[in-house]
């Protein structure tokens, strides 16, 4: 019995060591047929064994211990057709390329910004835009805020091109001075001190995509986001490394370069990604100034500008991960005098930027939390000589800083119902100097504002997800506190009568943000939706503790100064009637409540008349847009939209104050028509894009009695792909030689030429 047990197991032993024997690995790499990037995240299975596993961020997979034979994969990956390779495992080398085709249909996109939560763009009430990397890189623009000419119902004034100083970005029939939120990866940009942002900061070329949301969104955002919200996402690579390295020159003597370097790193299922960028260029300019105007003083602007950023993420698995960021631009722009300094006059920004970001589960709760830490340095030198022959030298600095923190949760009830909640707290601070060198005036002034929030949002669906709802809530409260002025050995050229040291008291003010949204799906290819909400805008730091001289008079401070707010009634629909088009339409009628406008109050300062900027006014809004999108084929597509705003001042309480009665004048600087048309042409020789951009007549000022032109600018890009690596663009811009005039009286660059190479690996 003995010797029969030990013969069993020998036999076993050597039957499971021969098993052991035959088996072996399968190793392999999925790329994109056309590009052949690695595709990270691919979905793998044996057929035969019911075995899978993903590709790791080099587009790698490894199947262990598995006997010799014949085998069936499936591969599939979203966006790419799904494919089934047959292989036979015959020795112990066995290494596959398998390359993925990309579909051919559409995919859908998805949208951040609307809800904080990932959601399908076509699943949302609204006119909701969002531009993909590829689409970004297709247009002939120079600059960030280009980009967003070819959205419905934005109004972009950069009128100077890259010479400008900068750019003016408004959505929905409001001037210059109102609110849209600009995010940077899900924080904000917007300075408390004046409520602008820097656009010349973002390089295109970092850009993976752009979201956008119009119409009051201040029950998730709260201030500055009166108008809407543009939330801009840079992106990063998945492969180990890759980067591209870029020269450009062009009219004006522009010349320059930018440099992109990522990497991706997965560490024992861990993933640690990177990148550094940085940018530089230079331009010679040109005389903005009407040549029927012109004096000797008179000289090209120009521009010296640089950034440097960096970028450490780290992915401790699927549901949590954490970012940061940091970047520091340096800028030099002309304004276009010069007297006796060889600069001229000029303005110069320092910039520095800190954002940090995590995304994670805790139980049912998915959060997200952001800081983030801006500090800019601004310093403008000034030398003219004024129509009464005196030379004027002076010099500005300024410090803003703003901080704060985002944080919000959402949780999931059942399969139809999604819960967000969060907070806002955030601090802006101002300190700001005037000195004058040809006389004696020195003015300083600084303040701080403190807010803090609290918000909730619920989203539903019903009947088959045939009807969606979100309805949200904000309460803001904001404290403008430690204000002050200071002023010494003034002169005419300040406009205090004697020097002065003064504190203003401080001051608060509460928000209250609701929103109401709903979506009905009529048919599977048409879905319309309704909306109700309310937005605010905050005073500007500047307004409430500048008194000083301006173009339009003497401005004198107000510390007391409350938010303005804007309701919104809005009806639109979304239909792809076929397969080929998307047609989008939408119209809204808006009130506005507070609204800051100067006001005379009767005193005169060094012969000018005082201003004093109250919430004075309520306006009116009626506007609408329309969308068309038309697809040939899946390498030529053909769109264009369309945008009427008809914004009037509806009342005008000039209560104790002077001046003009504005009642049912129109808000100024507002364009009454806009169009946009773009043909994208992708094929394997060149790839060519073509737009026009057609910005209506509007008023000049508040009393209607200037108008600016229309104008038609049409620009192309040409680009095209050499042996996978190297890139070359040429962009022209204004390539009809359309000379026009902008709201300042000051003349637009005209035609643009601007040609690149890259280097990409």
């Amino acid at each position: 019995m003995l010797i029969r047990k030990i013969a069993y197991i020998f036999i076993a032993f050597s039957l499971f060591s021969v098993s052991l024997f035959a088996q072996t690995n399968l190793k392999g790499t999925i790329i994109d047929s056309k590009t052949n990037k690695p595709l990270s995240g691919t979905n793998i299975v044996i057929n035969e064994l019911q075995r899978g596993l993903s590709t790791n961020v080099k587009g790698e997979f490894e199947f262990e211990n598995i006997n010799k034979g014949d085998y069936t994969l499936l591969i599939s990956f979203v966006g790419y057709h799904d494919k089934k390779v047959k292989f036979t495992i015959k020795n112990d080398n066995n290494y596959i390329e398998i390359k993925m085709t990309p579909s051919i249909v559409e995919m859908e996109k998805v949208i951040v910004t609307a809800t904080r939560t990932e959601r399908k763009i076509e699943d949302l009430p609204g006119q909701n835009e969002v531009l993909e990397q590829e689409e970004i890189e297709s247009m002939p623009i120079t600059t960030t805020d280009g980009i967003l000419q070819s959205i419905a119902n934005i109004n972009v004034n950069r009128s100077w091109g890259i010479f400008s100083k900068n750019a003016s970005v408004t959505m929905r029939g409001l001037d210059a001075a109102q609110g849209v939120l600009v995010l940077y990866n899900g924080v904000p940009l917007n300075k408390t001190a004046g409520g602008s942002i820097n656009w010349h900061m973002i390089s295109p070329d970092r850009i993976e995509r752009i979201e956008v949301i119009k119409g009051p969104s201040s029950a998730l955002y709260g201030n500055n986001a009166m108008g809407g919200v543009i939330n801009i996402i840079t992106k990063k690579s998945d492969k180990a490394i890759s980067g591209d390295v870029r020269v450009m020159g062009g009219s004006y003597a522009t010349l320059g370069g930018k440099f992109d370097l990522e990497g991706n790193t997965e560490i024992k299922g861990k993933k640690l990604y990177w990148g550094v960028s940085g940018f530089y260029r230079q331009g010679d300019g040109y005389i903005i100034e009407p040549k029927d105007i012109r004096d000797t003083t008179d000289v090209e602007v120009y521009l010296k500008e640089a950034r440097v950023g960096a970028t450490l993420g780290y992915e401790f698995n699927d549901k949590n991960k954490i970012e940061v960021e940091y970047s520091y631009y340096d800028d030099k722009r002309g304004d276009g005098k010069q007297v006796h300094f060889n600069d001229g006059g000029y303005v110069k920004y320092t910039t520095h930027f800190v954002r940090a970001k995590y995304n994670g589960e805790l139980g049912k709760f998915k959060i997200e939390a952001d800081g983030y830490f801006q500090d800019e340095n601004y310093y403008q030198f000034t030398e003219k000589v004024n129509s009464d022959g005196n030379y004027k030298v002076s010099k500005k600095y300024q410090i803003s800083q703003d901080y704060g923190v985002w944080a919000n949760a959402t949780r999931k009830f059942g399969e139809k119902n999604w819960f967000t909640f969060g907070i806002d707290i955030k601090q802006g601070f101002m300190d700001a100097s005037d000195i004058y060198i040809t006389s004696t005036d020195t003015l300083m002034r600084d303040g701080k504002v403190q807010s803090y929030a609290a918000f909730l949002q619920d989203e539903h669906r019903l009947f088959n997800d045939k009807l969606k709802i979100i309805a949200g809530l904000r309460f803001d409260y904001a404290r403008f506190y430690d204000g002050s002025i200071h002023v010494g050995d003034p002169t005419v050229n300040t406009g205090f009568e004697q020097s002065l040291t003064e504190s203003y008291g401080s001051s608060d003010w509460t928000a209250l943000s609701p929103k109401l949204a709903v979506q009905y799906e009529i048919i599977p290819e048409v879905k319309s939706y309704i909306s109700a909400s309310t937005g605010f805008m905050p005073a500007k730091l500047d307004d409430l503790i500048s008194s000083r001289k301006i173009s339009k008079g003497f401005k004198q401070a107000n510390p007391n100064l409350q938010p303005q707010t804007l309701t919104n009634y809005e009806i639109g629909f979304n239909t792809r009637p076929f397969k080929k088009v998307q047609i989008k339409v939408a119209t809204y009628y808006s009130i506005g409540k507070d609204f800051q406008y100067f006001v005379e109050t009767g005193n005169e300062v060094d012969g000018q008349r005082e201003l004093i900027r109250e919430n004075i006014a309520e306006i009116e809004i009626f506007g609408a847009e329309f969308f068309f999108q038309y697809d040939f084929t899946k390498n030529l597509t053909f769109k264009t939209n369309y945008t009427y705003n008809n914004s009037v001042i509806k009342e005008f309480d000039l209560m104790d104050y002077f001046g003009d009665d504005i009642t049912d004048k129109k808000i100024s600087e507002v364009p009454w028509h806009q169009t946009f048309a773009g043909l994208f042409w992708r094929n394997k020789y060149i790839n060519a894009t073509f737009i026009a951009n057609y910005v209506g007549e509007m008023y000049l000022n508040e009393a209607n009695n200037q108008i600016v032109d229309d104008y038609l600018v049409c620009d192309i890009r040409l680009s095209r792909m050499i042996n996978k690596s190297f890139f070359v663009a040429l962009d022209i811009q204004n390539i009809f030689d359309n000379v026009y005039i902008d709201k300042k009286q000051r003349l637009s660059p005209g035609r643009f030429i601007l040609a690149e190479l890259a280097y990409k690996f």
